[in-house]
């Protein structure tokens, strides 16, 4: 079996006195795709932040292609190729969609023929390319947080709640392109509050509690684990 592209060994997380993730381990396959799941508070976005590079664990190692990035700085992670969609977007409200677009490039060359391709996938960006991105919608505005994170050509796309108060109809379209990254051979670790959905379309589904995993398996046999079922999918 190849070795993971992506592994989280034993990661501890704290703020300040505050512990939030607590020995925690996790393998990615290369072209697969994870989901970590959960209520509000499991330590998910955490786990992301520590991947990412955005806060630095207290304990615990992250091996990327092999090697201990645990340290690195979080721009030396994206020029690497391990690029984080944030939770509640983060897009730079007072620049145009091709600026924010451009900044996920700043790493890249040729940054030009991945923002060509972004205005393909997402046609509404490209008819809007120099409107201002805080005036798009919360489903727009995440279409573009994607398309940043594309831009950057992830080996690893990390993303965090990308359903979040957006419509029943946005959250599709989110899905869509989620499988069809995934389809073009970018492996992916889905943070999300929408397990049933999530669970859906992941090969592999952790489920997180108070800080640590509580259950993993493939993501179809989680769907009906009674233990999931009742905790996290009972009410959707």
């Amino acid at each position: 079996m190849s070795e993971p592209i992506l592994s989280v060994s034993d990661l501890h997380v704290n703020y300040g006195r505050v512990q939030a993730v607590r020995d925690t381990s996790f393998d990615v396959p290369e072209g697969g795709l994870v989901t970590l799941v959960g209520s509000n508070g499991a330590g998910k976005t955490s786990v992301l932040a520590a991947t990412s590079g955005l806060v630095r664990p207290r304990s615990g190692r992250i091996t990327f292609l092999g090697q201990d990035v645990t340290r690195w700085s979080a721009h030396r992670r994206v020029s690497a190729g391990i690029v984080l969609v944030p939770e509640g977007r983060q897009i730079l409200s007072t620049l145009t969609i091709e600026e924010n677009l451009q900044l996920g490039g700043w790493r890249r060359r040729q940054s030009g023929a991945r923002i060509g391709q972004m205005y393909d996938r997402f046609p509404v960006l490209a008819q809007r390319r120099r409107q201002l991105a805080g005036t798009l919608s919360g489903g727009e505005q995440q279409m573009l947080a994607i398309g940043r994170a594309l831009v950057a050509e992830p080996r690893v796309l990390l993303m965090d709640e990308p359903s979040m108060g957006l419509a029943p109809k946005m959250v599709d379209e989110v899905f869509a392109v989620i499988e069809s990254v995934r389809a073009e051979g970018v492996t992916v670790v889905l943070v999300e509050q929408n397990a049933r959905r999530a669970l859906t379309v992941a090969d592999t589904g952790h489920v997180m509690e108070t800080g640590s995993i509580a259950h993993s398996g493939p993501a179809n046999e989680l769907l009906e684990d009674p233990r999931v079922v009742k905790a996290y999918l009972g009410m959707e």
